[in-house]
């Protein structure tokens, strides 16, 4: 039964980003290091720890963070008293990245993108997104471009990247009706 119902979401979704999509995804670029700190232990992922996320994640990452693992990507999780309750991703090789399911850019070479971002809820506003973010943009800094992507909705992921010393360089709009894509990019930067 749970098996179906997720089927059915998976379809629903599916449906809704084929009728009608109105949303803009914000791209950060760092500027400044920030020194961020909480009191989070933030440790690299690897295949040993990588099924600590299940403190507070489904199984079914398990299987995406290995993937990330087995591609290169990056993983950074954040501990509190020994449970892990943080991750973020980076991508560091040309490729696309996808900012929204509808969206992709390049990668350059000497360029990262931080992706697949979240902090467990019971861990919220202790200052660990920033400091994850602190730590990356340290690890990456001889890198020309660190850059990091988020719906406008999300608030308080917003308020994080700022807070880390990022700054906003384009705005892409988002629109589909009944299947007919439209994408409108805005350079801030």
């Amino acid at each position: 039964m749970i098996r179906v119902i997720k089927l059915l979401r998976k379809i629903y979704h599916y449906i809704k980003m084929c009728i009608y999509v109105n949303e803009k995804i914000i791209l950060f670029q760092h500027q400044k290091h920030t020194n961020q700190k909480s009191s989070a232990t933030i440790v690299e992922a690897n295949k040993d720890n990588v099924k600590d996320i299940l403190a507070f994640q489904d199984k079914r990452y398990l299987k995406v963070f290995n993937h990330f693992l087995e591609i290169g990507d990056r993983g950074y999780f954040a501990y509190l008293n020994g449970k892990c309750v943080h991750r973020s991703w980076v991508k560091h090789k040309p490729q696309h990245v996808s900012l929204h399911p509808l969206l992709s850019i390049p990668l350059n070479y000497n360029e990262v993108f931080i992706h697949y971002c979240e902090t467990a809820p019971d861990a919220r506003g202790n200052n660990i997104y920033p400091h994850v973010l602190s730590r990356i943009a340290s690890d990456f800094k001889d890198r020309s471009r660190i850059l990091i992507s988020v719906n406008e909705k999300n608030i308080p992921s917003i308020k994080g990247v700022k807070k880390a010393g990022f700054i906003e360089i384009e705005r892409y709009r988002i629109i589909v009706i009944f299947g007919i894509k439209y994408i409108r990019v805005e350079k801030l930067y």
